[in-house]
């Protein structure tokens, strides 16, 4: 494979499309991590203990993934987006009321998980298009994840989902 060799061995314009889909997947991650901090906080009802603490983990997760896309973006030599402003912007996960009963909140996030999956997954098609194993097994990893809290939600409101 002849590529010229720039910033990891790729070429401006791969780097850029990868960096560009990191900065978006970004994006939704963090509003979708303040949107599972929003419901830990203010989540009321007989069911306070099983939303409190899986949004509690989610988040601490989201945090963890969120922290691994920056860094992976600044392995390309670029600065991740840091503005809220922009983060709303790009975002495919809305902002939500926390005055929502427990079952709405856990409904809303199996939404946006499926929402953050596919955004997820087109990032993982511009690394793998690119040739960029590392982003690949890192957005891999973040997948399997939100898969599984996506099955754990689903089963939570007994809810199939096809």
């Amino acid at each position: 494979q002849n590529k010229q060799f720039a910033k990891l061995g790729f070429k401006k314009i791969e780097s850029t499309e990868i960096v560009k889909a990191l900065n978006k997947s970004l994006a939704s991650y963090q509003v979708f991590f303040h949107k599972l901090q929003s419901f830990h906080w203010n989540v009321l009802g007989n069911d306070f203990y099983d939303v409190h603490d899986v949004t509690e983990e989610m988040y601490k997760r989201g945090l963890t993934n969120i922290d691994e896309i920056a860094e992976r973006i600044r392995v390309f030599g670029q600065i991740p987006e840091v503005r809220l402003t922009r983060y709303l912007k790009e975002s495919t996960i809305n902002e939500s009321s926390p005055d929502k009963s427990a079952e709405y909140m856990i409904y809303d996030l199996i939404s946006d998980i499926e929402k953050l999956t596919e955004l997820m997954l087109v990032t993982h098609e511009s690394a793998a298009k690119n040739g960029d194993i590392g982003t690949t097994f890192m957005v891999s990893r973040m997948i399997k994840e939100l898969e599984t809290y996506h099955w754990k939600l689903s089963s939570w409101t007994n809810r199939k989902f096809v």
